[in-house]
């Protein structure tokens, strides 16, 4: 889990400065999108696992985190649509 957090810790810096730079994020904003939402998802069962049971028990919001995560893979683009444009922008 901490890997993903500065895997996209990293992706996001790069795309704010590209931003700065005054560089189009295209190709950048949809691969930090799709890998920030996923990781999200990831981490948040990989929460529910570790604390077993008490991962479903709404007192400890893990099993909150893994709903708003599923919506993160939605909103300003779903998953599928960040693929799709990653692949547009890779010319396949």
């Amino acid at each position: 889990m901490k890997l993903r957090v500065e895997a996209g810790r990293l992706l996001l810096y790069r795309l704010a400065w590209e931003i700065d730079q005054g560089r189009k994020p295209g190709l950048r904003s949809s691969l930090t999108k799709l890998y920030l939402s996923e990781s999200y998802v990831q981490s948040s069962l990989d929460a529910v696992h570790i604390h077993g049971g008490y991962g479903y028990m709404a007192e400890y919001e893990f099993e909150r985190d893994v709903r708003d995560s599923i919506g993160s893979t939605i909103y300003s683009g779903t998953s599928e649509m960040q693929r799709n444009l990653i692949a547009r922008y890779l010319g396949l």
